[in-house]
């Protein structure tokens, strides 16, 4: 049976508060023997059509968004459209179902940057699919715990995440899966995944705190992140005297 290293919840400068270019990526999951990657840009898949041009047929990029709900953070996996932020968490899982996608539930008990579902994940247990049971963000080990816990419990498929926002870290965490197409084969075979669950080094943690730091600050985000978000607003250019 062959395996394909897969590496789950991964950003872009398609997202606001990442500085990873789509060159660079591809690139480091070339390098790194990485065969398919779950894009996952906040509230947009526009970064998704750009890498699936740029990967070819030698890097599968399965087509997702997380999506910031009145909630918490849920990710849509094999989406066909995005799916509007603000809705209820309920409402936008049955909304990626409707495209015949699947919902992910990551980081469910992070509670450093306030963006996890927590509690509220149990209204809406029964439409969830895949649990995201190791984030390599989390800087404490008890949010994973939980997270398996809960997966356990309603005996839910488990990815490792590795939620990268800065280049060199694609791999941090991944899984090995068994050769999949579409979203149906795509859930049994995370069933049968092998993770490899790791978390980001200090030098990931710095780089997230100077930006955490800056835009807490009013300083603004620097101009490498979010370089090619849709939403994000910039300073207009100064005018040439």
């Amino acid at each position: 049976m062959r395996l394909v290293k897969t590496v789950f919840h991964v950003h872009s400068d398609y997202s606001f508060d990442c500085d990873y270019p789509l060159e660079a990526l591809i690139q480091d999951a070339r390098a790194r023997g990485v065969q398919c990657v779950t894009l996952t840009d906040h509230d947009t898949m526009e970064g998704v059509r750009a890498a699936q041009e740029l990967a070819g047929r030698d890097l599968q990029i399965i087509a997702g968004q997380e999506i910031t709900t009145r909630e918490g953070h849920l990710i849509g996996l094999f989406l066909h459209e995005e799916i509007e932020p603000g809705l209820s968490a309920r409402r936008t899982a049955e909304l990626i179902r409707r495209q015949g996608g699947l919902v992910v539930v990551p980081h469910p008990f992070n509670r450093l940057f306030n963006c996890s579902l927590r509690e509220s994940v149990y209204e809406l247990i029964d439409l969830v699919d895949i649990v995201e049971v190791s984030n390599a963000q989390n800087f404490l080990s008890s949010p994973n715990r939980q997270a398996r816990a809960l997966a356990e419990r309603y005996q839910l498929p488990m990815l490792t995440g590795v939620d990268a926002h800065h280049p060199g870290y694609l791999d941090s965490s991944y899984q090995w899966i068994p050769v999949f197409k579409g979203p149906r084969e795509f859930l049994a075979a995370v069933r049968q995944a092998q993770r490899v669950e790791g978390r980001h080094p200090a030098s990931y943690f710095f780089k997230t705190a100077l930006y955490e730091f800056a835009s807490k600050c009013g300083l603004g985000a620097p101009e490498r992140y979010g370089r090619n978000c849709p939403y994000m607003e910039r300073e207009p250019a100064a005018e040439k005297a």
